[in-house]
Order: C-alpha cells, then structure tokens, then sequence
C-alpha cells in the first residue's frame, strides 16, 4: 500500500494518528527558515522534504521521505548561506554577486566528495549515502535513515564518561573505518562527540562528512569547527591538514570519554598550554593509554601521531600485551628524557630528545679525540710499525664484509589489531605473511575483530613469517532466563549466577506487587551477552517509592525512561 503524503508527519515523517496529530508535535504551520525548502516539497521526482534538521556553514540538511520505496532518509541539499541564498521566485540556489566561480568550485567539491561516499561500501560503521544528484542549481546528498542520538548525549545518559575498556570496545570498530577512509583519500576534518552517531545497538557511526572549505578557519564559507576538537591546523590558513588532523580529534573525544573533561580548545592551547594529562584527571587510566592520547593531541603535527593505525598501537600498549611497541632499552631512554625535561612528556613523549649543552660538548670532544687516535693508529699501521695482518686473514675480513646482507630483505610487521578477519583474510596487501586465525570469545571486541597478534607491531621479519591472529567471536552468551514472578532478591542471584550485566528499574504504582520483578527488557529464552556492561538487561519489580530518569532520541523526538548505568 503506498502512504499518501498527507497522513505524513512533516517533523519525523511518521504516520499521523487519527486527529491529524503526532507525537512529535512538530507544527507544520510555522514559517519556514530562511534559505530553507518549504515543507511537502518533493525534489529530485521522489524526495518529500520535511523539517530541517541541521544547518553548517555548507549545507542544509532535512528529514525526507522516498516515495519510491516508502522509507525515511536524510536529505542534504549544498548552501553555503555565506555566499549563496535561495530565490524566493524559482526556489533555486543563486550564490551572491561576485562569488559565482567560488561557489561553482566549491560545489564540485561537494559532489566529488559524497559521490566517493555514495560508492564507499566497505564499512558498517560510516553513515550511508544512498544517492546523489543535481537540481535547482545545487546538489542534493541523500543518507540513509538510520535512528540514533549523538555521542555526546550518549557519554552523557552514562554519567559523562566511561571507563577504556568500554571505551576500547566501542571505538576500535570506528578506528577501523577510520583508517579504511584514509587509505581511500578521505579525510573527515570534523570528528566531534556530535558527529559521532550511537545506533540503537550501541555502535559508532561517523557522521557529519564536508568539504575542507567547510572545517577551516580562514574559509571563504562559514566553517565548522569544534572547540576542543578541531586539530590546531584548521585554525591556521595554508597549514597542512591529512589523516593526522583526525587523528587530533578523535583523541579528543577520547579524552573527553575518559576524563569526563572537554579538552582546551587548540587555538587557546598555542598561545598557553596547560592541557593536563588524562591519567592526571583520572588515575584509572593507565600511563599508557594516557601517553598515546598526549602524543595525539599534540599541536605541532609533525611530532604527533600520524595515523589511526600507530594510534591505536599505542593505546593498546602496555607491559603485559604484544602490541607494545618499545623494548625495555627503548623505554629507558624514554625515560631518563622524561627525567631531563619533565615538560617533554606533558607535550610530547615523541619529540627529539634534548641533552644539556654541557653533555653535548662533553660527547664531541670525546667523538674528536677517538677520531685523532684512530687515524694515529692507522697512520703508524700504513708506515709499518703497527701489527699487519695476514694477508689471507685480511683477503678473509674483506670478503664476509663484502657478503651481502639480509637485513634489505626484512619486511615490517603491519598492525592487526582492531582489524575485521574479513578485512584481513586473503587481503593480497598481506600476502608476505602466513597469517593463522584463532577464534575465542572475548567482551571488549566485536565479532569477527582481530584482538591480538603473535609478532608485536612494526617488527622487522623475514618474508613468509607466521602470524598467529587472535579473532573475537563476540561475548559468551548465555539463554535469558524468565524472571516474571521472582523477588528482587531471587532476579539478582540468578543473573549474577549467569554473569549477565543487569540494572533494576523500580515502579512505583500500586498496581504491582512490592519487590516482585513483572518484566523484563529482554524476553525468556533470548541469547543474552556475558559481561556485557554497556547493554544491561532491564529488570521491571515494583517498588514503595518515586523516581527515575529519561531521554530524548533527537531524530524524531519521540522519547522513553532509560537507565543506564555504563560503568556497571
């Protein structure tokens, strides 16, 4: 059956009740905002538009319904309202006088970039365009509809942080997509606790896509950026921008999740610098993951961290794990550089490690005079008073040290971890190692996630190396027993019996006996993950007394009573 337009709701495009109501209560009535498409207009033959949703310096984007296939989308039309409007006559986008080149160039990049999105298809994780076209002297980018609330709401309903193995599990899917989008040439430039999406099963979406223009200070439109968030590169007109720059922000957000703390923003920090350390503010977070957020965040993008994949290394360091990156001589120096300039470490572990002036001299003095007793020596050996070889033993020394080496033929070990098997499997870019899967259950990585390697990253090996990958099958499930008819006291042991993660959420009426449990979020019988502190089973008892707590999904503003409790 096809849904006529007018039983639509213009606010959530959701059918209207009998009365003509929603419970959205958008009122269609309303003026429309300027440069914005009126309501209950269709574009591109089969797009119903309905109200605006977000508005950036670059695009308009609205909720919309396709006619074609019955099925609610986002539609994101091109408008930089800096140097372009909409003709109240012809509806079409008209930029202002003087910027027409401008915007057609920039207008292209828009294309080309969502485009390339439209055709992206290799990542779940990643919000995505459906399709793409040209009218009314524009261009119309159109997402998939999928529910969700912003990260930042998300950190917020559980208490405003987390703790890094919940934090682990839920971006390590993200920094895979991430790095997947370098590697095709995107950037995204604009990653934030609000374009990043949380579904309904708890996964990270990126969201939010735009043009360099759009995240740049010193734009011809108006930018985009984040304070706290946005890398110190996008406030500075011709500094360099690349993967390094996201890599910026999403430790950004890291530290934000972590520490409950939004960091400086990055135009405050070059003029005075006092970000304090994540492990400062929170002294559960190990030095170690603390230190890789650091040497993200650092402002001078040549020192910082210069890929999703060596940041995850990083973060996934430590005394105890195979992914650590740095011997036991390494770290020393590391170390005794922290001890010399303790200041080193709050900007930047990686920077060049600096010696007083005083050792300096010291150590060319020593390198000058070692350089005059070798030439002596070999000056008395040419004149016939040193010890002169045997001219077979010589012949010998000279040959093994014209032998060739195999060390031109190691080749450095790539970083698995945090990598889907699928991605990896019969991956021809890793056809120089002879890669074995192991699968076992595991609760901070999703299914199918590599989260451990036998041979630790960046090591050199010789080509045809075994691999030992460790991939997670997910949580151990267990069956969800039926809680309907027990006491509180009875529901508790239970679970905990089984190790599913619960939270009990009193009623207050009358209408239900005190202390006996009369639902349940998940149904009896149901495969329930072990452990799974971020998706807790609801348990429904009554109870004497009031209280409680809600939120609102800010897609379609429908809303529900929700307890989450993150850190369990």
């Amino acid at each position: 059956m096809i849904t006529e337009e007018r039983y639509l709701c213009m606010g959530c495009m959701s059918v209207l009740d009998e009365n003509g109501k929603c419970r959205c209560g958008f009122d269609e009535d309303a003026p429309t905002e300027e440069n914005c498409i009126p309501v209950r207009t269709v574009i591109g033959g089969k797009y119903l538009i309905g109200k605006v949703v977000k508005i950036n310096g670059e695009a308009i984007t609205y909720i919309g319904f396709d006619k074609e296939n019955e099925e609610k989308v986002f539609v994101q039309e091109y408008l930089p309202g800096k140097i372009a409007k909409r003709s109240d006559l012809t509806g079409e986008v008209v930029p202002f006088p003087g910027y027409e080149a401008q915007y057609k160039t920039l207008m292209a990049d828009y294309y080309d970039l969502f485009d390339s999105l439209r055709n992206f298809r290799h990542t779940e994780y990643v919000m995505p365009v459906i399709n793409i076209f040209c009218e009314n002297n524009t261009v119309y980018a159109v997402y998939k509809y999928i529910k969700t609330i912003s990260y930042g709401d998300y950190l917020s309903h559980n208490g405003g942080e987390f703790t890094w193995p919940q934090v682990k599990k839920l971006f390590m899917p993200l920094f895979t997509a991430l790095t997947y989008l370098h590697s095709n040439g995107f950037v995204h430039r604009g990653i934030s606790p609000e374009s990043i999406r949380v579904n309904a099963k708890g996964q990270l979406l990126l969201s939010g896509f735009g043009t360099a223009a759009l995240f740049s200070k010193d734009s011809i439109i108006e930018p985009n950026l984040s304070a706290g968030y946005s890398a110190p590169e996008q406030y500075s007109a011709g500094s360099w921008q690349g993967e390094w720059t996201d890599v910026y922000s999403v430790a950004a957000v890291l530290y934000k999740s972590l520490t409950g703390t939004m960091p400086a923003d990055a135009e405050s920090r070059k003029e005075t610098d006092h970000l304090c350390s994540p492990e400062k503010l929170n002294f559960n977070i190990s030095s170690e993951v603390s230190d890789a957020i650091m040497n993200a965040m650092t402002l001078n993008s040549e020192y910082r961290t210069r890929s999703i994949d060596d940041f995850t290394a990083e973060l996934l360091e430590s005394s105890s794990s195979n992914t650590k990156l740095f011997g036991a001589a390494e770290e020393e120096i590391i170390k005794e550089a922290e001890d010399y300039y303790p200041e080193e470490k709050e900007e930047n572990v990686k920077r060049k490690i600096r010696l007083p002036w005083g050792v300096i001299a010291t150590i060319i003095a020593m390198a000058i005079l070692l350089g005059l007793v070798a030439f002596l020596f070999r000056f008395t050996e040419i004149l016939g008073f040193g010890n002169r070889k045997d001219p077979e033993e010589s012949s010998s020394s000279v040959s093994e040290e014209q032998e060739p080496s195999t060390q031109e033929y190691l080749i450095s070990m790539p970083n698995f971890v945090g990598r889907m098997k699928n991605d990896v499997e019969n991956n021809s870019q890793y056809a120089s190692f002879n890669l074995v899967f192991e699968e076992e259950n595991n609760n901070e990585y999703v299914e199918g996630m590599i989260f451990e390697q036998s041979v630790k990253y960046r090591t050199e090996v010789e080509e045809g190396t075994t691999v030992v990958l460790k991939v997670s099958k997910g949580p151990e499930k267990v069956p969800m027993p039926d809680c309907f008819g027990m006491t509180v006291e009875e529901v508790t042991g239970k679970l905990t019996e089984l190790g599913i993660t619960f939270q009990l959420v009193p009623n207050y009426s009358a209408e239900y006996d005190y202390n006996v449990v009369y639902n349940q979020s998940v149904e009896a019988e149901t495969d329930v993950n072990v452990g799974d502190r971020m998706n807790k089973v609801l348990i429904y008892y009554g109870a004497l007394e009031s209280g409680g707590s809600s939120w609102k999904d800010d897609d379609d503003e429908s809303s529900g009573i929700i307890i989450i409790d993150g850190r369990g």
